[in-house]
């Protein structure tokens, strides 16, 4: 689900191939607005873009129609959140950035454009790699309650996420029948979460701890 779909405290974005009856579902789960959309002419939304409740990264290759589809949907939800392309090489975003309201990590193939995420997502924007991987949103998940991490991450990481995201919880874990790639399998926000199909019980019950979604 994290490739093909984003979400934030204020919306969630979803591949346009799904049917009016999943998205409705999402949205109740997720307690926010959503949009069925291409970027880039790709349903790989959550690999190629990221954002927050005050901005959107795009890749180059978002199309002006697809910019203006978003713009539309988010002026009839009155939401007002920056729209930005950055000019990068690498332009799976999702993968390589992870974020929520209070802080974000980078992968360090985007340090040179650190400052314009910063600009865009209105967070302290720190560059590092997550249990050894550069590819820091594919093994990261975190919302403004909780987050999950990839199983090798170090006690000292996690601690060190936890200071850059302002959080209580940050738990080691995985979903879809043992992927550590949680990032890639996880949309999140403080209200819910959608997991891949795959995902077990105990793996589920991991992800609500970490995510704080235990009532």
């Amino acid at each position: 689900m994290g490739v093909l779909s984003l979400a934030t405290e204020l919306f969630g974005l979803f591949p346009h191939f799904l049917e009016e009856r999943s998205l409705e579902r999402y949205s109740n789960i997720l307690q926010v607005p959503v949009k069925a959309l291409n970027i880039g002419n790709s349903s790989l939304i959550g690999s190629l873009s990221v954002a927050n409740s005050y901005g959107i990264v795009l890749p180059p290759l978002a199309t002006g129609e697809e910019i203006e589809i978003l713009r539309e949907f988010l002026r009839e939800n009155n939401i007002d959140v920056v729209i930005e392309k950055v000019e990068a090489k690498n332009t799976a975003f999702g993968n390589l950035i992870a974020t929520n309201d209070r802080g974000c990590v980078i992968s360090s193939e985007l340090k040179e454009y650190r400052k314009k995420i910063e600009d865009i997502l209105n967070v302290e924007v720190v560059t590092r790699d997550v249990a050894g991987l550069s590819t820091v949103g594919s093994n990261l998940v975190v919302t403004n309650k909780g987050g999950l991490v990839h199983p090798n991450a170090s006690e000292e990481e996690i601690e060190e996420l936890k200071g850059i995201f302002k959080l209580d919880i940050l738990e080691r874990g995985t979903a879809n029948k043992g992927n550590p790639s949680v990032g890639a399998c996880i949309v999140a926000n403080s209200k819910g979460a959608i997991v891949g199909g795959d995902t077990t019980g105990p793996e589920m019950l991991k992800i609500e701890e970490a995510l704080d979604l235990i009532e």
